[in-house]
């Protein structure tokens, strides 16, 4: 198994109202805006075309982890294994969160949906597309006559 260290140069920075933890139904609920790089901006184009996006980044305040977990923090919940829940605690702390597109401005991109404290290095965001991200989409490929439709 190969164990080299992986590093990634982040692309842009979460903007929110959150430099703490919070309540994650509440910090989903809230305005986002995800700023990119200015040397990125080309590679927006075409993403105001999608209602939900992908975004993948670093939990760079999450503090180690344990293997066992009592799943959203409920103790009253049995513990699970750390990768059958979702928590930011993990041995690479990265986050993945599906949000909602609601302005595009240059290299803004304002969302909701998004459970990033402010400053969160942004690795990655991809478009939300069905036939890819859901199980339905999984379902619908294994027709080799399906065609997905851009957008």
């Amino acid at each position: 198994m190969n164990r080299e260290p992986v590093t990634f140069t982040p692309i842009g920075v979460v903007h929110s109202n959150f430099g703490e933890p919070e309540d994650p139904k509440t910090m989903r609920n809230s305005l986002s805006t995800l700023e990119i790089d200015e040397k990125y901006r080309e590679a927006l184009t075409g993403i105001e075309k999608f209602r939900h996006i992908i975004v993948i980044y670093h939990i760079h305040r999450a503090l180690g982890y344990e293997m066992m977990v009592h799943p959203m923090g409920d103790e009253s919940m049995d513990k699970r294994g750390l990768f059958a829940t979702r928590t930011p605690r993990r041995p690479n702390p990265i986050g993945l969160t599906v949000v909602e597109v609601l302005n595009v401005q240059e290299e803004k991109i304002t969302v909701t949906g998004l459970d990033a404290l402010d400053g969160s290095p942004i690795l990655d965001i991809k478009p939300y597309e069905e036939h890819f991200d859901s199980p339905r989409g999984v379902e619908m490929e294994k027709d080799p006559h399906y065609t997905p439709k851009d957008g």
